[in-house]
């Protein structure tokens, strides 16, 4: 395990790349010379009507897509290995033993109006996701901060309230986009490569090439174009037909057909992301610990990993941690599927009746299917589920987070720390199983400050079997994703999270 002391950003970079270790090398790289020109057509899943320029109300595949070709964070993710990247910080150094964290911004970076990014911008972006009533998915991350001063126009000194050794790493969510200080009416404003043109909430998004972007080298291609397309078959049907350049999210089942296209090259997102259900703590009939346990033995999980993913995942354990990352509680108990314990845990529970599982094609390509399928294993222990399929549009709004038994998807994070925290400690609002133990917080919290490595590994582990044992989360394992990448592309990169981390959009050009 690496020691994180007195770590500067250089050093921070081959060590969290070493740290999470769990992705699949790139199919595409960088082989020519790019060129400038042509239009860029995306296809991805997770687009509402609801959807607002807001980054602190992205919490989608779509969004977050959006938000890597308009907006720029302070660290960025790049590569199989979840490497982190400068992004507005061009340079970071921790102090105080991981207390105090001073980045460097990039000197050059301008917003999309022509105003030059500084210090007070970046403090007033991070600082309102916790506003009083912010759901943000980064409130736990930026809740962590004490305080943050500018040290002049391109320096900031964060002081955080408790040591943490990957709080660089947190500063890559796609929510943390930097907005002009005071903005209040959300236009798209922001510094990333390409502006916006227009947007239109659940249908379409449309930018062009921001000519100031403060990266060099970047941004080839003259316009982006992000298409909604939650239908998993309109994504499909979108790289298939040409619509399209780039398609994410792909259904696992379709890699047969994806791998016969000539026009296509088909390359896999691999890293912690994954597709699952939430039993939601705070309510019926789920605030039944023993109900929970039973269901969680009521899932074949190898026989999802075959049936919906082709092979192509592997195993889950309840936690968002997978066997191949460095930090896996290797020593907590796989859970197996096991109907007769399935059964009896369900009799002692109390419960009867059928349970109702909602869950959409927003969840993942495949997430009705998983959840036909859980419904059939889960009728081998006399439990009864009923899948009831929602509509794409207003998922995240209205069903996610919401109802006692639903479908959710995660994108990968570069730290585990980052995962957990964002998607299960007490204090996030994007904790979608409503899990709040104590014990739980406690041990993150010297998973990431603890100045000893080992220590820090052993409260991770601790954390994943307190979740395992306890939590609402049913992962039955982290897929790895299949995308659809035009032949007619050159410099595209895999990675852990969507659309090549993201940052497809400036990375690519038209050979």
């Amino acid at each position: 395990m690496i020691h994180f002391m007195n770590i500067s950003r250089r050093k921070f970079l081959g060590a969290a790349g070493a740290a999470t270790a769990i992705g699949l090398a790139p199919k595409l790289g960088f082989a020519q010379t790019p060129k400038s020109g042509g239009d860029l057509v995306i296809a991805i899943n997770g687009a509402s009507t609801a959807n607002s320029l807001d980054p602190r109300t992205f919490n989608s595949p779509y969004m977050a897509v959006l938000s890597g070709s308009v907006f720029s964070t302070l660290v960025e993710v790049d590569g199989p290995k979840a490497a982190l990247q400068p992004g507005l910080a061009l340079d970071w150094q921790e102090s105080q033993n991981g207390l105090v964290w001073t980045f460097d911004l990039a000197p050059n970076a301008k917003f999309h109006d022509g105003r030059p990014v500084r210090s007070a911008d970046v403090i007033f972006s991070l600082m309102s996701h916790i506003e009083e009533g912010s759901r943000s998915n980064s409130r736990a991350i930026i809740k962590a901060v004490d305080k943050i001063e500018a040290d002049g126009d391109h320096r900031i000194v964060v002081t955080l309230k408790a040591p943490n050794y990957y709080f660089p790493a947190s500063l890559s969510n796609y929510s943390l986009g930097i907005v002009p200080e005071g903005t209040t009416e959300f236009t798209g404003i922001g510094s990333g490569p390409y502006r916006v043109t227009n947007f239109v909430p659940g249908e379409i998004l449309e930018t062009e090439r921001f000519d100031d972007y403060f990266k060099s080298g970047k941004a080839h291609v003259d316009t982006v174009t992000i298409l909604a397309a939650n239908d998993p078959s309109a994504r499909i049907n979108a790289i298939q037909s040409g619509q399209a350049h780039i398609a994410g999210n792909l259904d696992a089942r379709a890699v047969t057909l994806l791998e016969a296209l000539p026009t296509v090259d088909l390359v896999f997102q691999s890293g912690m992301g994954f597709a699952g259900f939430n039993m939601m703590l705070d309510r019926a009939p789920f605030d039944n610990a023993l109900l929970r346990r039973a269901m969680k033995y009521a899932i074949d999980r190898e026989d999802l990993i075959q049936r919906i993913y082709g092979g192509h995942a592997r195993l889950g354990n309840d936690t968002p941690v997978p066997p191949d990352a460095g930090e896996y509680a290797a020593g907590v108990t796989q859970i197996t599927y096991d109907p007769d314990r399935a059964r009896d845990l369900f009799k002692q529970s109390g419960h009867s009746g059928p349970i109702v599982l909602q869950t959409s094609p927003a969840a993942g390509a495949a997430a009705v299917d998983a959840a036909t399928l859980f419904r059939e294993h889960a009728s081998r222990a006399g439990i009864e589920i009923e899948v009831k399929r929602e509509p794409a549009d207003g998922y995240w709004g209205k069903i996610w987070a919401q109802t006692p038994f639903h479908g959710t998807i995660w994108g990968a994070r570069p730290t585990v720390d980052m995962i957990m925290t964002v998607a299960y400690s007490s204090s996030s609002p994007a904790n979608d199983t409503a899990f709040k133990n104590p014990e739980f917080d406690a041990a993150l919290q010297v998973a990431r400050g603890a100045p000893d490595a080992e220590e820090r590994l052993q409260a991770s582990h601790l954390a994943q079997r307190i979740l395992n044992e306890n939590g609402g989360a049913i992962i039955p394992a982290f897929q790895d994703t299949p995308e659809g990448v035009s032949k007619q592309l050159a410099g595209y990169v895999t990675g852990t999270m969507a659309i090549g981390s993201l940052h497809a959009a400036e990375n690519v050009w038209f050979v």
